[in-house]
């Protein structure tokens, strides 16, 4: 199979309590089978992030991650994303179900287990050595 992507809307926990809903667009390629890139878009200046494929699989169990991507689940089937460091960091969240069907799509592409085997290690190496 080849790369997987799906919009999956994020909603941004403002100061006030207030939310503000943020579509993003979630992204795996099989050529990289470890990474999920989440993008914000241009309504958040093109930001993006790098996540880990297992990370997000282990965060549909339970609290996962520290430093800068924190996952924890939380009522009515959401889970609680925080992106950044103590202090400067945004406070988001993910339907657990939505992020459940894209992973299922991502172990559906590259089977977990199997990453290793869809790296270019020859090519990456080649790469290095040329810069």
């Amino acid at each position: 199979m080849g790369p997987v992507t799906e919009q999956i809307t994020l909603h941004l926990l403002i100061p006030d309590g207030s939310t503000v809903a943020l579509d993003t667009d979630w992204r795996y390629r099989p050529d990289d089978p470890y990474a999920v890139r989440l993008d914000f878009g241009e309504r958040a200046a093109g930001a993006s992030w790098v996540l880990s494929r297992e990370m997000l699989l282990a965060s549909l169990c339970g609290p996962v991650g520290e430093g800068d991507i924190r996952f924890t689940p939380i009522d009515g089937g959401l889970l609680r994303l925080v992106l950044g460091r103590a202090g400067d960091s945004v406070i988001l969240t993910v339907d657990r179900a939505e992020l459940a069907a894209f992973l299922t799509a991502t172990t559906e592409s590259v089977p977990l287990g199997e990453e290793s085997e869809r790296i270019d290690w020859d090519g990456g190496l080649a790469g290095l050595l040329s810069a």
